[in-house]
């Protein structure tokens, strides 16, 4: 069964999973295997990083395609970065990985944006702004990582990376949804990394439309519209969102990532 959650259920579920003992460096690795075998890798890469967990996807992408003879490039917005990111970008480094912080794409053939994730709220500042602006304007094939950035993750609102194809980490956020309603995401695949859900969600593409009681989706003031411009009957919310899901589901793919036959991200 499929799942729509909110980004505090999926923020919840990934720090019980680290706290029960998995590896959070072993979460990371199997994202960016996830993104790995998203996509048909060629041409000019660039990995467009930030500062948070995302960036720590895109560096271990860069590992990945490396170590398959496939040349990329890492293009760092912030010298900021989180711990695993940390241990993934020092590798990235030993490998050789080319590493700048142009932001001209205008030679890139398939750019990934790796900016900012979920927990992302409010208005971009202006030098983020910018560099979205620059990734929008492009012309290369975008593939975002877990959400495009600048998106809220809960509602799909804000000026954002629009992205040919969103590679969700874990569980479908409520703002996937809301955001290729918008028209902000081409396609959307979902990989689960082992992550069991923690909290309250919409079961998706199975019959039955009852809501959990401690289901915690809050319709944003853009919701109602969304859905009358998709065509979307009037109900109640969940039931607005699981017929959304459905309409949207061609454009939708789910995996789950083995890491059983891939190196130990250690040997990167």
């Amino acid at each position: 069964m499929e799942k729509l959650i909110s980004v505090a259920v999926m923020r919840a579920s990934d720090a019980a999973e680290i706290a029960g003992g998995t590896d959070s460096k072993t979460l990371m690795y199997r994202a960016g295997l996830g993104l790995f075998q998203s996509w048909d890798w060629h041409g000019k890469i660039d990995i467009v990083t930030g500062s948070g967990n995302n960036a720590g996807d895109g560096y271990v992408l860069a590992l990945l395609l490396r170590q398959h003879g496939i040349p990329c490039r890492i293009v760092r917005t912030s010298e900021k970065v989180s711990p695993d990111g940390g241990y993934f970008f020092a590798k990235c480094e030993e490998r050789g990985i080319p590493v700048t912080d142009s932001v001209d794409f205008s030679h890139t053939d398939i750019l990934v944006d790796c900016l900012l994730g979920t927990g992302f709220r409010g208005e971009l500042r202006p030098s983020m702004r910018h560099i979205v602006e620059q990734i929008n304007q492009s012309g290369a094939a975008v593939l975002s990582v877990d959400i495009n950035s600048g998106m809220n993750g809960d509602s799909g609102d804000g000026f954002c990376v629009r992205s040919d194809r969103t590679v969700s980490i874990g569980c479908l956020k409520y703002g996937h949804l809301l955001g290729m309603a918008q028209g902000k995401i081409g396609s959307l695949y979902n990989y689960d990394i082992g992550i069991p859900c923690k909290g309250s969600y919409l079961p998706l593409f199975t019959g039955d439309d009852r809501t959990p009681e401690s289901w915690d989706f809050v319709p944003a003031e853009s919701f109602p519209q969304i859905l009358d411009n998709f065509h979307i009957p009037a109900g109640e919310p969940a039931q607005r969102l699981q017929m959304l899901a459905d309409a949207l589901r061609e454009k939708m793919q789910f995996f789950t990532v083995s890491d059983a036959d891939a190196l130990p991200y250690a040997e990167l």
